[in-house]
């Protein structure tokens, strides 16, 4: 009886012994399976992905306070390259572990439970991706921001240096303003005469606009507005506020493409001429606020017309059947005219200061 006791005994350690040797090989197969090994990695995808958004946030904060001068360009300068350095270190092992999930998932397995796992963890890395791609466009806008940022400071500092030319521009005018007044004073014969209807570049403006049989009665509106929208769209009017007498020649205007208001009202009514409107007249008036305005007045067939290249605004937004209400609703940067100064063409000079 002792034997066999001592036998059943031996055996039953065997099988123990046994018994613990396969669960700790199969244990280890599990360890080593692909399944254990894609959460290894998911894991670490999760933890390297968090800690990338911490960085972005610090970035985000970084940028602000930038944006805000509460924070030195060298001080920004150093954190944002030390900070660039760990979210690209971080970016390269996210994309080590995608790569190895890659080569995981790539392998077949017959099992069910495992293939079921694959499936889910792909759709895991899946996410990561796009979430990963989201935070790298986060990056992308961030140092956009910071290059429109760098942009709009170097755009005031060409600001404030341009300001700073112009005022010693207007220091030489200054100087110099009787001499050029001087010189470049009209008398109302030389006003009258700068109404040019027979100017080559009057004329060369109306040839690329006037229809082939051209007929004041029929085709002049027509075709005045589409001259009218082609200064408007090519040419940039200025106000003279140096009160500096300048007169800009017809060439120099279409060639620089810059004009003050009484410029470009005497090109236009030249043109208004050359189409046969013998009623266009340059005016300049008087706003409120003292300030002085240019513009082309005339009538064609029942009603009155303003023309004011000055303001771009469309071809016949100023006209009525009658002159003095179309005078009174007239407004130039929200001011009304107070009373005409004069008027004038290449036959006329009216003065209403007289």
């Amino acid at each position: 009886m002792s034997i066999e006791f001592i036998q059943i005994v031996v055996i039953l350690i065997i099988i123990i012994v046994f018994g613990v040797i396969i669960t700790f090989v199969n244990l280890k197969k599990k360890i080593g399976a692909p399944v254990t090994k894609e959460q290894e990695s998911w894991n670490k995808i999760e933890t390297l992905n968090s800690k990338k958004k911490e960085m972005i946030k610090k970035k985000e904060e970084l940028t602000f306070k930038y944006a805000a001068k509460t924070m030195d360009e060298n001080s920004y300068t150093n954190n944002l390259k030390y900070l660039n350095a760990d979210i690209k270190k971080v970016d390269a092992e996210i994309n080590q572990e995608i790569l190895g999930l890659t080569k995981l998932q790539s392998t077949n397995d017959s099992d069910e439970n495992i293939r079921f796992s694959n499936i889910k963890l792909k759709g895991n890395l899946g996410e990561l991706k796009t979430e990963n791609e989201g935070l790298k466009q986060k990056i992308n806008e961030l140092e956009g921001f910071i290059k429109n940022l760098s942009n709009s400071e170097g755009q005031e500092n060409s600001t404030s240096n341009k300001q700073a030319k112009e005022k010693y521009y207007e220091l030489i005018l200054e100087k110099y303003r009787d001499i050029i007044n001087d010189d470049e004073r009209k008398t109302i014969s030389e006003i009258k005469e700068m109404i040019k209807p027979d100017d080559l570049t009057v004329k060369s403006i109306i040839s690329k606009h006037k229809p082939i049989g051209y007929d004041f009665n029929k085709d002049y509106l027509a075709t005045l507005r589409k001259i009218y929208n082609y200064l408007k769209s090519d040419v940039t009017v200025i106000k003279n506020d140096l009160k500096l007498l300048f007169w800009n020649d017809f060439t120099s205007i279409i060639k620089n493409k810059i004009a003050d208001e009484q410029d470009i009202s005497i090109l236009q009514c030249s043109i208004m001429q050359a189409l046969g409107d013998k009623e266009a007249h340059v005016c300049v008036v008087m706003l409120e606020q003292d300030n002085t305005h240019a513009f082309v007045k005339t009538k064609y067939k029942s009603q009155y017309y303003i023309f004011d290249l000055a303001q771009k605004v469309p071809f016949d937004i100023f006209k009525n059947t009658d002159e003095n209400k179309l005078l009174s609703s007239y407004k130039y940067d929200n001011k009304n005219i107070i009373k005409q100064i004069y008027n004038y063409n290449q036959y006329d000079y009216f003065d209403y200061r007289t």
